[in-house]
């Protein structure tokens, strides 16, 4: 009885270690080779990054603020790519090179289909959560990335591991549990007319993985939910929700169990002078909103920012307008920054070749040089500081997108029936080993992943339907991982069983070629 009750005690210890592993978003990496370093808060800096994406990007950064790695989605469109290659995203070291196995994710270049989770039960991993639209990429997946591997460049050790297959877009985001450890990340699907939808996902990381809370129904049913904006306030017990449609809402959640309730409806769906809301952010504070609204009927060739009061009596009512853009500039993503104030990208689309996904090579002005900038977003009206293009990338440019990075620094949620870790010991004795296998049908490659492994040699095999062994391999372990890309050009379509074996136990899995 000592032993287990040492053994358990170590292992709390352990958890607990992991849980306190601290990381910050101070170093943001987006658009045309642009990035921003917030390493000090009082001054940041411009940098640079070999991003080249319209919109979707994430980044991480150590506690101290130095950069750990990045990600992003390309530029070119899937209806554009040829036999469809080019749409897959990408994770860049903080040396800024593509990671060892770090190409071919699942994305599709939105605005808010990536983020980067720590894995609770592994201070050197990293979860890289993506979302895709069009089948057959649709679904919500997920990377591990490694970093204690290729002297802290890190490795992506499993690939593209599919959680569900709804129809995505942009409607991820995370916010971390009531124990300051875990995480919970939030999921919205792509539904449009006829179908009408409020369903939310909830998904609970933890040190034994990842697993799904029950969907819940709430709030405004809508025939589109694709490009839909999902934000915690600074304390992560608030989730706001903006459409494109105008809609804004806010939803209580609980840190502890994941769940969301009380949604209110702030401002009805095309309601008020302004609409189709692309992006928002919220003051420090939350006593403002902050949107930005495209292509109005009255106007389509202007875009806004404007304030409102989320205090006020009357929420439309208190709109005021601190910036217009005339076409071919167009305002896009609104993000909170590590240092308080709030940033605005505004893309110059122009009308060449490029139009509507990356500006061409010669392409330079004011609007794409430089971000804007809200330096005192919880003041009113001209008090907020509203600064257009004032903070100049260094010869880089910004497109749409800023990260999509949540709050890293939150701390637990003192007082709560979870602000504690001891829910890390069952979780650690429930482990269990798991097989996944992804087919990618444009690219003919089937992704097969495996974690929890036993052993230090390995077999894979892949039988079709009659029995036969049509691949094999052997090696050593290096890790409880494994991960292979197969690629299945000339396979027969039809269904293949996946076997990979130690000399400890075996694991098998099925999936279908088409």
């Amino acid at each position: 009885m000592k032993i287990k009750i040492i053994i358990i005690s170590i292992l709390f210890a352990l958890s607990y270690t992991v849980g306190l592993t601290q990381n910050t978003d101070r170093f943001w990496a987006f658009g045309d080779s642009a990035a921003i370093d917030f390493s000090n808060l009082n001054n940041p800096v411009p940098s640079y990054s070999i991003l080249r994406s319209r919109g979707t990007c994430a980044s991480i950064c150590d506690s101290a603020g130095n950069l750990l790695f990045y990600c992003g989605t390309p530029n070119v469109p899937m209806w554009l790519a040829p036999n469809n290659v080019d749409i897959l995203g990408y994770i860049i070291n903080k040396n800024h090179q593509i990671m060892d196995n770090g190409d071919s994710l699942i994305g599709e270049l939105w605005y808010q289909e990536m983020i980067i989770i720590p894995n609770p039960g592994n201070a050197n991993q990293y979860y890289v959560f993506t979302a895709g639209v069009l089948s057959p990429f649709s679904g919500l997946f997920y990377s591990i990335v490694d970093l204690s591997y290729n002297n802290g460049l890190g490795k992506v050790i499993q690939k593209n591991i599919q959680l569900n297959s709804d129809y995505a877009c942009d409607g991820i985001t995370a916010i971390k549990h009531g124990n300051g450890r875990d995480w919970w990340l939030i999921f919205r699907n792509w539904t449009y007319s006829p179908i009408y939808s409020n369903e939310i996902k909830v998904y609970y990381i933890s040190t034994s993985g990842i697993s799904a809370n029950q969907p819940q129904n709430i709030g405004t049913q809508m025939t589109n939910q694709s490009f839909i904006r999902s934000k915690f306030n600074s304390q992560g017990n608030k989730l706001y929700s903006v459409p494109t449609e105008g809609l804004i809402e806010t939803y209580n959640f609980d840190r502890c169990s994941g769940i969301l309730s009380n949604p209110i409806t702030i401002a009805n769906l095309f309601g008020g002078t302004f609409d189709n809301y692309w992006s928002f952010a919220l003051s420090p504070d939350e006593s403002k909103i902050y949107v930005t609204s495209i292509y109005q009927t009255a106007n389509q060739d202007s875009s806004y920012l404007i304030q409102f009061d989320l205090n006020a009596t009357n929420f439309l009512a208190s709109a005021d307008t601190l910036g217009a853009f005339l076409a071919p500039s167009t305002a896009g993503i609104l993000q909170l920054g590590p240092d308080g104030k709030i940033y605005l990208s505004v893309t110059w689309a122009g009308s060449d070749s490029c139009y509507d996904y990356l500006y061409c090579y010669g392409t330079v002005n004011t609007t794409n040089s430089n971000i804007s900038v809200i330096n005192f977003p919880d003041s009113s009206g001209a008090a907020c500081d509203f600064q257009a293009f004032s903070f100049y990338l260094g010869g880089h440019k910004a497109y749409w997108g800023l990260p999509n990075n949540p709050n890293y620094e939150l701390a637990k949620d003192s007082g709560s029936v979870c602000d504690t870790l001891s829910v890390g010991l069952n979780e650690l004795v429930n482990y269990q080993n798991n097989i996944f296998v992804y087919y990618d049908t444009p690219g003919q490659t089937a992704f097969i992943n495996a974690k929890g492994l036993r052993g230090k040699n390995y077999i894979l095999q892949i039988f079709n339907m009659n029995g036969q062994v049509v691949l094999s391999e052997a090696g050593k372990l290096d890790s409880e991982y494994y991960t292979m890309n197969a690629v299945l050009t000339n396979w027969s379509d039809g269904m293949y069983v996946v076997r990979l074996s130690t000399e400890k136990e075996i694991l098998t899995t099925k999936f279908v070629k088409n």
